[in-house]
């Protein structure tokens, strides 16, 4: 069990090079006007009280995590719990070949170079007198194969390493140009303090059409120009943010009196239903603002992590409580019985 996980976590080690980046004349990786992105960064989660709520909890079913994750970072050799900074997956738009992803791995390249010549079809090239150019061959769920092309360049002030891949060569080395040259970021400085994960997207209408093909497109999401996700850690507390930008001040009139209403769904339920209560307490944590007028609505949820402990333990509980209150039915026991069948020959 444990030489699968930790094969599993490599090969998402690996996935790490299979996503495309844009590059920019500015000083930044990530560009501003990116349809999306997921921003994360694994070591603060790690050292932060809900990484190590959530380690706890993972515990409980796999105590050997630790071990997997310090012979993990032996592997590749990068050290997971304090030096694999930010990571950020994005695109200029929906298509797979448009995503990216770029990481800062710290002050070591560790051994990814090594583990790369174990890929499908490697290649590779030196780029500048300084940097390889890795290539290797993927392939999608759908069995689509396509060439990767990836590299570790390090800053040119600090001491730190960037991951960054494409599956045009040309970007790939764009970007390898911006880090050594330019001492590119990231992305572009932000409210970063206790940030643990970040997401946002733009032109969600866009996608929700082209979803179309595979079933009726939600309305909501056509309303939504734009939207945003914070979680941030201060202390005992975890605060996540939900902000949506709408197309007008009607939708988002519209979108709040839906949350608004879905609320009082909840603590409905909750006062009929005893079992329920648990959502109760969760939709009195959530508050939903928003200023007449205005194409913004803002969800927010604020929680101690004692209370958040508890309130996921009923949660569970209430989930218990229905699989046990709508048993499967007893399989029916069918009896054979022997049937006398009468051969008659016949000249």
């Amino acid at each position: 069990m444990k030489r699968n996980i930790t094969s599993l976590i490599l090969i998402l080690c690996l996935l790490l090079t299979v996503l495309p980046t844009q590059a920019q004349s500015q000083s930044t990786l990530v560009p501003d006007d990116a349809q999306f992105a997921l921003v994360l960064n694994p070591s603060r989660i790690m050292q932060s009280k809900l990484g190590q709520t959530i380690l706890e909890r993972i515990r409980e079913e796999e105590p050997e995590i630790d071990s997997i994750i310090d012979e993990f970072s032996n592997t590749v050799g990068i050290d997971l719990r304090n030096s694999l900074g930010q990571t950020v997956l994005f695109g200029s738009g929906y298509d797979k070949k448009q995503f990216a992803l770029v990481a800062d791995i710290g002050p070591s390249a560790g051994n990814i170079s090594g583990l790369l010549l174990t890929a499908p079809e490697y290649s590779s090239e030196v780029y500048r007198d300084k940097v390889i150019i890795h290539s290797i061959l993927t392939e999608d769920p759908m069995g689509q194969a396509d060439r990767l092309y990836c590299a570790i360049p390090k800053r040119s002030f600090g001491d730190s390493y960037y991951l960054v891949a494409s599956f045009d060569p040309k970007r790939t080395r764009d970007m390898v140009d911006q880090t050594i040259d330019g001492n590119a970021k990231l992305m572009s400085d932000g409210d970063d303090q206790g940030t643990l994960l970040q997401a946002w997207f733009n032109g969600l209408p866009e996608l929700a059409q082209a979803a179309r093909a595979e079933g009726p497109p939600s309305r909501i999401a056509e309303m939504i120009q734009r939207g945003q996700l914070t979680l941030k850690e201060a202390g005992e507390d975890a605060t996540v943010t939900l902000k949506l930008t709408m197309t007008d001040a009607l939708r988002a009139e519209q979108v709040y009196q839906l949350l608004q209403g879905g609320l009082a769904m909840m603590q409905l339920v909750a006062s009929s239903e005893p079992e329920a209560r648990p959502l109760g307490e969760l939709g009195q944590l959530i508050k939903v603002n928003y200023t007449p007028n205005d194409t913004v609505v803002v969800a927010t949820m604020t929680s101690s992590f004692e209370q958040l402990e508890e309130l996921i333990s009923k949660l569970e509980g209430m989930d218990h409580h229905q699989n046990n209150h709508h048993p499967k039915a007893a399989p029916v026991e069918v009896q054979e019985t022997e049937e006398t069948v009468d051969v008659v020959e016949t000249p």
